[in-house]
């Protein structure tokens, strides 16, 4: 057992979010995974997850480390993910997903695949 300590300056990752994405990243070949927020949805934005596969600029993102490899949250994103919390979710037979919950969110769509925030 493992215990997480919540950062509000940064980006936890739950231990079963950074073992799939671990799995995921080596999986795919790449240095790391990043997220960003993306205009769309119904509820104003959604969470856009992408695998690193080139060498990146380190003061173009907020970096949060996986072991050896990175999660790289942009700097445009960032101010609004700040202080989140990514979680894997087991949906049984509708799957495995991760789940990003951020304390400045103010809303989502009905489906939960956008989010608000008050800007």
């Amino acid at each position: 057992m493992s215990i997480e300590t919540y950062n509000p300056n940064s980006i936890t990752v739950t231990q079963s979010a950074k073992e799939y994405l671990l799995q995921q990243v080596e999986k795919n070949d790449a240095l790391g995974v990043s997220l960003s927020l993306m205009p769309n949805g119904c509820a104003g934005f959604e969470y856009n997850w992408d695998f690193v596969v080139t060498e990146f600029y380190q003061q173009d993102y907020h970096i949060v480390k996986l072991d050896d490899k990175v999660l790289l949250v942009n700097n445009l994103s960032f101010p609004y993910l700040e202080g989140s919390v990514i979680k894997l979710q087991d949906d049984g037979i509708k799957g495995i997903s991760l789940v990003v919950e951020s304390p400045k969110a103010t809303g989502s769509c009905g489906c939960g695949e956008s989010v608000t925030f008050d800007v």
